[in-house]
């Protein structure tokens, strides 16, 4: 096997500043050289690479799917070449540049977004873009520098999972409800009530750890949703009992708003126990990535101090 040489790498910035244009010309007007030049750019790295990275018509460009994924890892290394530049350079200034984060809909809402404006004060150069969605994020086919998601573990080959803070779940009940309806004393009763359950299932299984070790409890569902944020409303209103993360309820415990139940028991919750941050592995990780994920160790460590 031949040993890998260096090489330049004008054909692949070429190729990213085409797809960022969505233009040949408009690449070449930025790039202060010819179309013709451009275009030989591009087809050198097709030839190179044995693959077609380019749809073209008369009216647009589009990515094939080697294309894609082409540009999404050149985009990553020129991320690291910038940053290992600045570094040699010694002209790392700060932290700056546009930073893409994806988190759940209701961790995003009720938790992520209060802590980003003193993030943004601290550091005023890094542009913050949140995407919010419950479905599964591919860092690389969508171009995320940073997703935050809460499972028991998580498993990656080419990302790092960083743990950012342990998560807590309650249940839950309004005022209303307890006072119509009781207080459960034992998990059993649990199974006389009405219960808000994370899914699209009539049924659920609750889990606690006690003093005694694992228990669990099948609970017939008055509601079942796909969003601890419906099921926070729901509860509010006094629809029944909810399992849910204290960094959606917490707010209303501590204002009266909710009551918990069973408190002397923790539930397990529906998407684990640690909220992570997951990041392409990357040997120069982006300052943008990392101050961030610092700020939100710091952030969770000192609401961890104060609730203690």
């Amino acid at each position: 096997m031949s040993e890998l040489q260096p090489r330049d790498f004008t054909d692949v910035w070429t190729f990213v500043r085409v797809v960022d244009t969505g233009s040949f010309s408009e690449a070449a007007r930025q790039m202060g050289t010819t179309k013709a030049n451009v275009s030989k750019q591009v087809a050198n790295l097709e030839k190179n690479l044995h693959a077609r990275l380019l749809n073209r018509s008369t009216r647009k460009l589009g990515l094939t799917e080697a294309g894609s994924a082409i540009y999404q890892n050149a985009l990553r290394l020129l991320e690291e070449a910038r940053a290992l530049e600045a570094t040699a350079a010694g002209l790392q200034t700060g932290p700056a540049g546009t930073l893409r984060v994806s988190a759940s809909m209701a961790f995003g809402t009720t938790c992520l977004a209060g802590l980003l404006p003193a993030f943004m004060e601290r550091y005023p150069d890094i542009r913050v873009v949140l995407s919010l969605t419950d479905r599964y994020v591919d860092l690389v086919e969508e171009n995320v520098d940073l997703a935050l998601r809460l499972a028991a573990r998580i498993d990656m080959l080419s990302a790092v999972a960083r743990p950012i803070a342990a998560i807590r779940y309650v249940l839950a009940a309004a005022p209303a409800y307890v006072a119509q309806h009781g207080t459960p004393e034992h998990i059993e009763d649990l199974q006389r009530h009405r219960c808000l359950t994370f899914g699209a299932s009539g049924a659920a299984t609750w889990q606690f750890d006690s003093a005694d070790g694992m228990e669990s409890v099948k609970v017939n569902s008055a509601l079942a949703a796909n969003s601890s944020v419906a099921l926070h409303l729901a509860m509010l209103r006094g629809g029944g009992i909810a399992l849910l993360p204290t960094y959606v309820v917490g707010e209303d415990l501590r204002s009266g708003a909710a009551v918990p139940v069973l408190p002397a028991l923790a539930p397990q919750g529906f998407s684990g126990d640690q909220l992570y941050a997951v990041y392409l592995e990357n040997r120069f990780l982006p300052p943008k990535v990392r101050v961030f994920i610092d700020y939100l160790v710091d952030a969770f460590s000192q609401q961890s101090a104060r609730s203690a």
